[in-house]
């Protein structure tokens, strides 16, 4: 007995849209596909076309691009990012690596990402909430993958002197009743947890001892 033909690939039997930008894709042998709207659009590919391997695969890579994008522009909706940042989010969903490339790269084209912009973001961020020193926000800004030359430049604008000296004020009243060996230790170590460099951290300390502490006191 002769073997029957196969019957072919599958074609798309009917595509449905969803409101949440996905389409469902039923198959001629009853395969139900759920696709990104605009990975379907991109593709060209209509009811009656054949869903073979070439056609998934080319569905596949333009969602995984609208994935990759979507998610980015997520990212940097609820605060400026490294491209590293970007980077390294977009590969913990498994996209293909060279997607991810391009995806950051269209975002540093279109200027959305941009390295110099997140480091001064990040420095004023932190200066304005929790103001800290220029090495600190160094390291902090290299751990995002910014170039040295980049944070460099971002953390000019930072006096550590008188940044010192505001954390200092701002924390002095939970040393109160202190003698200044004590009070000196603590506070002086808090200042060093948040990146001051030692002359900045003895003359914030003697400067507010010296603002709270009695005339006889004072150093």
């Amino acid at each position: 007995m002769a073997s029957e033909e196969p019957d072919g690939p599958a074609r798309i039997a009917a595509i449905k849209s969803r409101p949440d930008g996905r389409a469902v894709i039923t198959t001629s042998d009853d395969e139900t596909l759920i696709v990104h709207a605009e990975a379907l659009h991109i593709t060209g590919l209509r009811e009656g076309d054949v869903l073979d391997t070439r056609a998934r695969e080319r569905l596949d890579l333009e969602g995984s691009r609208r994935t990759a994008h979507e998610g980015a522009l997520r990212l940097l909706t609820r605060r400026p990012r490294s491209e590293r940042e970007i980077r390294q989010r977009l590969r913990q969903r498994e996209l293909p690596a060279d997607v991810v490339e391009q995806e950051v790269e269209r975002l540093r084209e279109s200027g959305l990402l941009d390295d110099e912009a997140f480091a001064q973001a990040w420095v004023g961020e932190r200066q304005a909430k929790t103001p800290r020193g220029q090495r600190l926000l160094r390291s902090e800004l290299l751990g995002h993958g910014v170039r040295s030359e980049i944070a460099d430049e971002a953390v000019l604008s930072v006096d550590d002197r008188t940044a010192a000296l505001a954390v200092a004020r701002g924390r002095a009243h939970r040393l109160e009743g202190l003698e200044f060996r004590v009070f000196s230790q603590r506070l002086g170590g808090f200042l060093r947890r948040r990146g001051f460099a030692y002359d900045d951290i003895q003359e914030a300390v003697r400067t507010v001892w010296n603002e709270n502490a009695p005339e006889s006191e004072r150093r």
